[in-house]
């Protein structure tokens, strides 16, 4: 619903040229109300002339984008390209051009608020992901140095300070400009406050320059993933290093934590690391997918004193001890969001895992359990543990051997009383697939299964929660993983520098190749 103030305002950003010639006659209170009825028109020139001109102290993305009282519409999720690059070279221009209406009052800008989805509702249907968005600001306030460093800006341009928040993510490709506009920040009005840093395909000395300079004591997320080489040592140095004050959610990348590759000289290294990480007091969420913790999780997690509330151990080959203790810990009843998959948990800690399920059941909102070997012997296992998590709202079943039958009597338990879930990621049954195909699934195997006997099966379950009143649940099954947009915007550059990693293993295969067959030669000549 609009209101009929909304309304008038859409109809001005769309009265053509004369709308940013008249901004200056209209009243500041209504600039919010217009940042929205331009992003949600498209209308780019009107909105980059009022970022331009905005005469209030804040600009934050999501109180303008998310639901208001005159547009319930949530544009949050609708990263525009041309609308965010229009709002960023109003950016620039704001601090170029001298005081029109209003003085120039603009302290803080948040830009954290965005929702990057696979899906734009705009009118382009481009989008400008987080990569492009650390990316344009970045160049931006270099653009703006230079054009003050050439007298190309009013006198106010050496008055401003504006804090600019970011999620910012950086790779191999953009790390220059992003380093570049850092290291200036004390002389650049538009001051880049990194809020959240996502970090990917970085040399560690670039990693580690890049995080001093972003400032890490005002960091609240900090993710190194896919192609950084981040090991245990190397985590110690960091943690010891420098200071996260304010961090609330750290993701490893994988094998970052892998205890075949300590030896007796590293045994404390992961305590240590855990003793570091407790010194992390806003710490809430640690995502540890596919490290090898077999027998150490203890070490890692013993010495936080505040409790996680999302914690990812996918793939990270836990034996019964680190469940017993996980379960037993002071986190297991405050967990909200839990990823135990890859481990075939009925045969490794059945009893365990269903205790930490019940001890977090009053939180517990998101859980994950794809490949765990859950087969039609251990639904009771699977739904006497999740039985008692009623605000559950996300369920990851994938990869499991579980036939319709079984899967039937899942969705008749969901559909009674979990209120609260919207989610469900749905395995294809069993029963869809040949007889000789074995869990978990290669890739030759994954697509290969009956589909016209699996939409039915589908379309039977979703029957299920529809007469329920259950119909609003998202049931789907990516077999090919979620869309990460991330990864989507930055896959080319990923991909040549997986490319440059094999390149690298087999370049060293060969020269210890060469070297072992020049050695045998020269001891059957010696």
């Amino acid at each position: 619903m609009k209101s009929l103030k909304f309304l008038a305002a859409e109809g001005f950003v769309l009265s053509g040229p004369s709308a940013g010639k008249n901004l200056s006659c209209l009243s500041y209170d209504l600039y919010p109300i217009l940042f929205k009825a331009s992003y949600l028109q498209e209308a780019a020139e009107v909105l980059h002339d009022l970022v331009a001109m905005w005469p209030l102290t804040e600009l934050n993305l999501h109180r303008l984008l998310g639901r208001t009282p005159d547009c319930q519409t949530d544009l949050t999720s609708r990263t525009c390209r041309l609308c965010l690059t229009a709002l960023l070279t109003g950016l620039r221009d704001y601090v170029l051009n001298a005081p029109t209406t209003y003085a120039k009052v603009l302290r803080v800008v948040d830009l954290t608020g965005l929702q990057d989805i696979e899906h734009q509702a705009c009118p382009c249907r481009r989008t400008l992901g987080r990569w492009a968005r650390t990316d344009l600001l970045t160049r931006m306030c270099y653009e703006t140095l230079v054009a003050m460093q050439a007298g190309q800006s009013a006198p106010s341009a050496f008055e401003l300070q504006v804090d600019v928040q970011l999620d910012a993510f950086v790779t191999g490709r953009n790390y220059e400009v992003v380093t570049q506009a850092l290291l200036l920040v004390k002389h650049c009005p538009l001051k880049v406050r990194c809020v959240g840093l996502r970090m990917d395909s970085l040399a560690l000395k670039n990693l580690f320059y890049l995080l001093r300079l972003a400032e890490p004591k005002g960091l609240r997320k900090l993710e190194v993933v896919h192609n950084v080489r981040l090991e245990a040592p190397h985590l110690e140095v960091m943690f010891s290093q420098l200071q996260f004050p304010q961090l609330r959610s750290l993701t490893l990348p994988a094998q970052a934590l892998d205890v075949r590759r300590l030896g007796s000289a590293d045994e404390g290294l992961l305590g240590v690391l855990g003793e570091l990480m407790s010194k992390m007091k806003e710490l809430r969420e640690l995502y540890l997918g596919f490290s090898t913790l077999t027998g150490h999780l203890r070490q890692v997690l013993s010495p936080l004193e505040t409790p996680l509330q999302c914690i990812e151990l996918a793939n990270c080959s836990l034996s019964p001890v680190d469940m017993a203790y996980l379960a037993n810990s002071l986190h297991s009843e405050f967990i909200v969001k839990l990823d135990l998959s890859g481990h075939v948990v009925a045969d490794l800690f059945p009893n365990t895992f269903r205790k930490l399920l019940h001890r977090c059941s009053a939180t517990l909102t998101s859980l994950g359990l794809e490949e765990c070997g859950l087969a039609d012997d251990n639904l009771d296992l699977l739904t006497n543990a999740i039985a008692p998590c009623r605000g559950l709202q996300e369920l990851k079943i994938l990869g499991n051997p579980l036939s319709t039958a079984a899967l039937h009597h899942l969705f008749n338990m969901l559909a009674q009383d979990y209120s609260a879930l919207r989610y469900i990621e749905l395995p294809v049954p069993r029963d869809c697939y040949s007889e000789d195909a074995a869990y978990p699934l290669d890739d030759s195997t994954l697509l290969m299964y009956d589909h016209a006997k699996f939409h039915q099966a589908r379309a039977e379950l979703v029957g299920i929660l529809e007469r329920a009143g259950k119909g609003y649940v998202d049931v789907c099954t990516p077999l090919l993983g979620v869309y990460d947009p991330d990864i989507r915007e930055t896959s080319n550059e990923l991909g040549v520098s997986m490319l440059r990693s094999f390149n690298n293993v087999i370049d060293n295969f060969i020269d210890t190749v060469t070297n072992v067959s020049e050695r045998r030669e020269q001891s059957m000549r010696e």
